[in-house]
């Protein structure tokens, strides 16, 4: 048994209730859909192009896609996974904790010893 599913275990976390919690926490609300717009828009405005996003106090969006299940899965069978699923996790983890009236936990306590998947470098475009 690896270190995620032995702290699911433990804190009787039920796969389920991390993917509803995941899915729900990751979902775009109507704050994001503005900020998406406002960052498009200072993507296409001449004026704004050459200023940074924090220079316009445009923030990040949620990602608006919650851990799958196969994601799931891969964490709970100790595989590499990329930081930002990683996350995903560790907020929908921490979300029932507090629920609970537990503290919350970082991504270490989590997964253990697990690396983190890195992905390929960029392929330059052909010449």
């Amino acid at each position: 048994m690896g270190a995620f599913q032995q702290f699911l275990t433990e804190k009787q976390i039920s796969q389920d209730t991390l993917l509803r919690l995941s899915r729900q926490l990751e979902a775009h609300g109507d704050a994001d859909r503005v900020l998406v717009r406002k960052r498009a828009g200072k993507r296409r405005d001449k004026e704004t192009q050459g200023k940074s996003y924090q220079e316009l106090e445009l923030g990040k969006p949620k990602s608006g896609r919650g851990v799958s299940s196969q994601q799931l899965q891969a964490a709970l069978g100790d595989q590499p996974l990329p930081p930002r699923v990683r996350g995903k996790l560790v907020r929908a983890v921490n979300a029932v904790l507090t629920k609970n009236g537990g503290g919350a936990v970082d991504a270490v306590a989590l997964f253990g010893a697990v690396p983190v998947r890195r992905g390929g470098t960029a392929k330059k475009a052909a010449s």
